[in-house]
């Protein structure tokens, strides 16, 4: 087996080529820092996070979770997995051109939604609601995503891929995006505190990366949304405002990667013309009214809440009744580490749980608790 220190003159020649490639403004690997320190390899430190993630047990479960659309059978819609690859790829086509580092820009993408709950963002709904009702405050999501990759399943990924997750929600707050630069740990727990206290706070990333993902992520799923709208004839696409952005999802992110470009190209922020902004706000206005409230995608949304209620109240009732003996302890808590576990309260265990499962494993671990089996005798 290799000694780590004979690799050492070509990581830090990859590290040369890297400061003379990059914007200044850019994120260097020299700045990546570990809450646990640093760690010896022969990949870029942001390179090493990419890869902890896509090999992390919650980025594979990303394939059965819901983007907008669930509980309809039909292969080609979007889901959370296709969802962050494409905001991988729309992002890191972009950050090329501006000379931003492209393993920051796929690591945040990549890993952004780990947070989110079943159902997608109607099950965060009701999670939250449970959450504050049985005292343990708001849940959100990207608070969730850091959590995930700290406590639940520890990575120590670097401070600016958790910057990047816990900022990431908000886009189209305005066509300017410019980095809170130099953050630190600290900062980063007191973001994290405010994002808790007030889950809708619009919270700024301390990189060009971060302002570049947060901004994508939002242009990423509106073109989408519509076309996978229009595969299930929900709307035509004769109904989609007109504007300069187009009507086809392709068209949509060519104007606006463009704009982007021609607006932040060797500047110290990230930003859209406003015309594009108001055009993007037009396509989201439409989104909303036509498609995410849509009645055809709410005929299960009942069902859905009384289930979140029922599963989260069954569980909770049989870990406190039963502890180590209990469906929590023995399907969830016997992975996780004694630190975890001891300073973990058993409302924050089952919502750990609860949003960490996937679409059809929720309803699986619903059936458990509701469908009578078979009794061995």
């Amino acid at each position: 087996m290799y000694e780590p220190i004979a690799l050492y003159p070509y990581r830090q020649e990859a590290e040369r080529r890297e400061e003379q490639a990059l914007y200044r403004q850019a994120t260097f690997s020299r700045q990546h820092s570990r809450l646990f320190g640093p760690e010896e390899d022969h990949r870029l430190p942001y390179k090493r996070d990419v890869d902890r993630i896509i090999h992390s047990k919650a980025y594979a479960r990303y394939t059965d979770k819901t983007q907008v659309v669930y509980l309809v059978e039909n292969d080609h819609i979007t889901n959370r997995s296709l969802h962050v690859q494409l905001v991988s790829n729309f992002a890191r086509g972009i950050a090329e051109i501006l000379r931003l580092n492209l393993d920051l820009v796929e690591a945040i993408a990549l890993g952004h939604d780990v947070g989110h709950p079943p159902f997608g963002h109607e099950g965060e709904g009701y999670l939250s609601a449970l959450s504050k009702e049985f005292g343990q405050g708001s849940f959100a999501h990207p608070w969730q995503s850091c959590r995930l990759f700290t406590d639940i399943e520890p990575l120590n990924l670097g401070l600016a891929v958790y910057d990047g997750f816990l900022c990431h929600d908000g886009g189209l707050c305005n066509p300017k995006y410019v980095p809170r630069f130099g953050k630190t740990w600290d900062d980063h727990v007191a973001d994290k505190k405010q994002k808790l206290a007030d889950p809708d706070s619009n919270i700024w990333p301390g990189t060009l990366e971060g302002c570049l993902v947060k901004l994508c992520d939002t242009i990423s799923y509106l073109g989408r949304d519509l076309e996978d709208a229009i595969s299930l004839k929900m709307i035509e696409r004769s109904q989609i405002p007109q504007t300069i952005l187009g009507t086809a999802n392709r068209e949509i992110l060519a104007t606006v990667a463009r704009d982007i470009i021609e607006h932040s190209y060797e500047r110290d922020y990230i930003a859209i013309s406003d015309e594009v902004f108001e055009c993007l706000l037009e396509l989201r206005r439409f989104n909303f009214h036509h498609i995410y409230i849509h009645p055809r995608l709410k005929v299960e949304s009942k069902k859905i809440q009384r289930s979140y209620r029922y599963l989260f109240t069954a569980l909770l009732d049989d870990y406190e009744k039963q502890r180590e003996a209990s469906y929590l302890a023995q399907h969830y808590l016997k992975n996780k580490s004694e630190k975890y576990i001891a300073e973990t309260n058993p409302v924050q265990k089952l919502i750990d749980y609860i949003s960490g499962m996937t679409d059809s494993f929720f309803v699986r671990t619903l059936e458990r608790f509701v469908v009578p089996s078979r009794i061995e005798l």
